[in-house]
């Protein structure tokens, strides 16, 4: 088996009235993704927050930068990597954080088509939220050749089948080279997608032609989390935990994100299997063509 990569994802758009433990700012961000590191993960990701409100920067480009200089002063190996955004640009500040021989962003990731973020809430019978989230293929194309001119390596982000399907016309065309690493967002009570089972991730990576060398990682949200990091840990794949997916726990806890990556490498631990670097990690990441 692989080296088991870890990606925290340390606060997405979680709250702190979820869990005091999400981090807002720049620095706050810095210093849980250099504790998560010494954890054990090889990859942090995060989102631009007001440090007050904790509302979404959009782009947030200084605020990705001051974080990710502070944990290159102490980490320059971790591998760390902003969102990116729906309005205007989707990828100036990529492009501007991969030109900052400061900050040196070194991976990102590209999440290739369109889907709806909505759950069903069982209680009221509603359906709550209603937001398409669409990249298109021109929109993947100059991500890629983004990456391409600044040597950023990529994962792919799938959260429907035709998000895998895309990527393997995206290899065959010669528009991304391998291997591909897959990170399969399954939702216990999302709508989106299939809902998170070992017969998910089978479907999910049966559409993948066997000549092209892939893998895939956990990125569950629900009460699902730990039972699929399990299975992607005992069978070679990798894992996604933090804050930013699931920031309270079935039983109400409010852990930290240290917390949630020693719990993966626990995992690790029980089956016998080592945790990647972030060096490993960038071996095992799609290189750019």
């Amino acid at each position: 088996m692989d080296k088991l990569i870890i990606e925290a994802a340390i606060n997405e758009q979680s709250s702190k009235e979820d869990n005091p433990h999400v981090p807002y700012s720049a620095e706050e961000c810095a210093e849980d993704a250099l504790r998560c590191a010494a954890a054990g993960a090889a990859i942090i990701h995060f989102h631009a927050r007001d440090p007050r409100t904790g509302a979404l920067l959009h782009p947030g480009t200084e605020t990705y930068a001051t974080a990710m200089r502070l944990i290159r002063e102490e980490r320059p190996d971790l591998l760390v990597y902003p969102t990116y955004v729906m309005e205007g640009d989707p990828f100036a500040h990529v492009e501007a954080l991969a030109a900052d021989p400061t900050v040196q962003l070194r991976c990102a990731t590209i999440d290739p088509g369109t889907m709806n973020f909505s759950r069903f809430d069982p209680a009221t019978g509603a359906i709550r939220g209603d937001k398409p989230f669409v990249v298109t293929h021109s929109d993947a194309a100059r991500f890629f050749d983004l990456c391409k001119r600044h040597g950023i390596l990529y994962g792919v982000v799938v959260r429907e089948p035709g998000h895998v399907r895309t990527t393997v016309a995206y290899h065959r065309a010669g528009i991304i080279g391998g291997p591909l690493l897959f990170r399969l967002n399954l939702a216990d009570e999302m709508l989106f997608g299939l809902p998170p089972s070992p017969e998910a991730v089978h479907a999910y990576m049966g559409l993948v032609p066997d000549d092209i060398e892939k893998n895939w990682m956990a990125y569950t949200y629900g009460p699902s989390h730990w039972a699929m990091n399990r299975y992607a840990v005992t069978t070679g794949a990798h894992v996604r935990t933090g804050l930013g997916d699931n920031p309270v726990a079935v039983d109400g806890a409010t852990p930290t994100n240290e917390e949630l990556v020693r719990r993966v490498v626990a995992l690790a631990e029980e089956a016998g299997r080592e945790v990647a670097s972030p060096a490993d990690a960038m071996a095992l990441l799609s290189s750019p063509r």
